[in-house]
């Protein structure tokens, strides 16, 4: 008997447990139901006092003034909206004002920069790039002086591969272009019609024309020089930033320094080894 009895209380808590778990089965966080806020959060959220309204009365000039950037950007920008949310009078004054002063330490970290440009005209780019016509001048006079000689200098263990088909009107003008720098640099450029000699265009991975590929001598590796039609001054500035980049003259960051750079505020490495040469 004490065990027929024991056997229903058992089959009456495990039905009822299956009744529960089926009935709630569709609720909860999967279901995107939110846990009910506990009385605890709710009473601390209604304790939280209102975000106070900004006030340029609350400070004094200097305090605005020696304020951190991010400081007042923040009270510059609280002033606006409170300017925007009731355009007073005082309101629209205290946004202005905070603006004024804005203004005035843009315009006191610019004096001191002319200042210090002037002071210390390393830090510049001056020497290296003048604004002067007959500055100028002289910058690009050196840089085709630089071009010119790297280029003859070069001539012998580079070249240049020119890819081109005979149904590309690009190529025609291209063409016109490598002829005239062929006969003011002596470089040698090897003609290929990727028609006729599509092995070739594959090795260099080519697929459009005109295309130009500078190579050196006992090197496997090549750099492009241009995809498209471009000016003989490019090509010009394109071969002679590849020959330096494929002697290890230059690195990739350096790809723009010319050598008459060197050392000055154009060249990124300049801080790095000065760095290296203290003890």
């Amino acid at each position: 008997m004490r065990r027929l009895i024991l056997a229903s209380i058992l089959q009456l808590s495990v039905t009822t447990a299956s009744a529960g778990y089926y009935t709630d089965s569709a609720k909860g966080w999967w279901w995107y139901q939110k846990e009910p806020e506990k009385q605890a959060e709710k009473q601390e959220k209604k304790k939280k006092p209102p975000k106070s309204t900004p006030s340029l009365k609350d400070y004094s000039y200097e305090q605005v003034w020696e304020m951190h950037p991010d400081q007042f950007q923040e009270f510059a920008e609280a002033l606006k909206k409170k300017a925007v949310q009731k355009p007073s009078e005082e309101n629209v004054k205290e946004y202005f004002e905070v603006q004024e002063i804005a203004r005035k330490k843009a315009l006191a970290f610019s004096n001191v920069a002319q200042f210090v440009w002037q002071k210390y005209p390393e830090l510049t780019t001056k020497k290296d790039y003048p604004i002067t016509t007959p500055g100028n001048l002289a910058r690009i006079s050196q840089i085709n002086e630089e071009r010119q000689r790297i280029l003859r200098d070069n001539r012998d263990d580079f070249a240049l591969i020119y890819f081109q088909r005979p149904d590309c009107s690009y190529c025609d003008e291209q063409s016109r272009i490598l002829d005239w720098f062929t006969n003011e640099t002596g470089w040698t450029v090897k003609r290929v019609n990727i028609s006729e000699n599509p092995g070739l265009a594959a090795k260099f991975s080519v697929e459009i024309t005109p295309t130009l590929i500078l190579i050196q001598k006992g090197n496997q590796d090549y750099l492009p020089v241009s995809a498209g039609v471009i000016s003989a001054d490019e090509i010009e500035d394109k071969a002679y930033r590849a020959v330096r980049l494929l002697k290890g003259d230059i690195s990739p960051e350096e790809y723009s320094l010319y050598e008459f750079q060197k050392g000055g505020s154009f060249d990124v490495k300049k801080r790095r080894l000065q760095e290296k040469e203290r003890p």
